[in-house]
């Protein structure tokens, strides 16, 4: 008589391809564990083969590293400091080509320590996409001299989306202080998270957290759908079981924002009232930039799924506003 196996809940994400809950996982060509890798394929949506690296590793190793993860279906970018050094240098072309003869699938444009003008910026995605190569854009600087600076990131945000960045990444530098939307201590700073949110919405964009508190704490804001990004392969597994609140951090996790299954601008307001409330429509109109009709079609969604709740503005009853439930 065979043993009875008991049966246990299963936890699981959507698959891949995926576009929302995206892991980006670092690389630094150091040596893996296959059988790990194997393991935690399926978590892994791209793999950032960082720095200058495919510019001196050996070429046919990295061939053989890319067409590993090409065989598990993970998709392999470059780093945004190899096309800064192609800008700075001159060989943007050449670099490009380079890539695409190791099978890059991503090249990722950034300006983490040089400014790079948008006729440059033009040429780079000109250049890539003639070659069948996929772009995102990284915003921020490394140096933290120049701190979570949010006009600076909005701005570069916005330009990376109007040069059609499917997604644009918000860089965090090596440790995660003093940079993009950490302060020096490495903490989130909320008023730089919020308002990034509040403009293009959390599935547009990708966060580096190179901490483990980082990311736990980008999850219990976000849910498990939060794009992360510079995350050591190692943590990979990790990572998983913190997004499926398998772990002592998010144990009890409510995936609020997973559960927002109505239009984008459902789900962007959504954020913006759990952000803000108790919060009213004009308010709600003037932060989110929808609208009248659009936003108040998308209050009238989150209400009737019982998202949201409307209450009464004690300071006018005529009015009302709206806080998550």
């Amino acid at each position: 008589m065979s043993e009875r196996v008991p049966k246990v809940p299963s936890f699981s994400r959507e698959g891949k391809p995926r576009d929302r809950g995206l892991t980006i996982a670092s690389d630094m060509l150091a040596p893996f564990e296959r059988g790990f890798i194997d393991q935690a394929a399926e978590y892994i949506d791209y793999v950032k083969i960082g720095l200058s690296l495919p510019l001196v590793a050996d070429r046919s190793r990295l061939i053989e590293r890319i067409r590993y993860y090409h065989d598990l279906g993970i998709r392999v970018m470059s780093g945004g400091t190899l096309m800064q050094v192609a800008v700075k240098k001159g060989f943007v072309s050449e670099i490009v080509e380079r890539l695409r003869s190791l099978n890059f699938d991503v090249v990722e444009i950034s300006e983490s320590s040089i400014e790079i003008s948008s006729e440059v910026k033009k040429e780079i995605i000109e250049k890539v996409s003639s070659v069948s190569m996929d772009y995102i854009f990284e915003v921020g600087r490394k140096d933290p001299k120049f701190g979570p600076s949010l006009p600076y990131l909005v701005s570069k945000t916005e330009e990376a989306f109007d040069l059609k960045s499917p997604k644009v990444i918000i860089e965090a530098g090596e440790i995660g202080r003093g940079v993009g939307i950490y302060d020096q201590n490495g903490d989130i700073s909320w008023e730089a998270l919020n308002d990034l949110v509040g403009r293009f919405g959390p599935p547009n964009l990708i966060f580096e957290a190179p901490s483990r508190s980082q990311r736990v704490s980008l999850i219990l804001e976000f849910g498990p759908s939060v794009n992360l990004a510079n995350i050591p392969i190692d943590d990979v597994i990790l990572l998983e079981m913190q997004r499926l609140g398998l772990t002592t951090e998010t144990l009890g996790l409510a995936p609020s924002v997973r559960n927002v299954e109505g239009s984008p601008a459902s789900k962007f307001v959504y954020h913006l009232i759990k952000s803000e409330h108790p919060i009213d429509q004009a308010t709600l109109i003037q932060k989110s930039g929808l609208p009248k009709r659009t936003l108040q079609a998308a209050l009238s969604y989150l209400v009737e799924k019982g998202l949201v709740r409307e209450v009464s503005d004690l300071s006018d009853l005529r009015k009302h506003k709206y806080t998550p439930r």
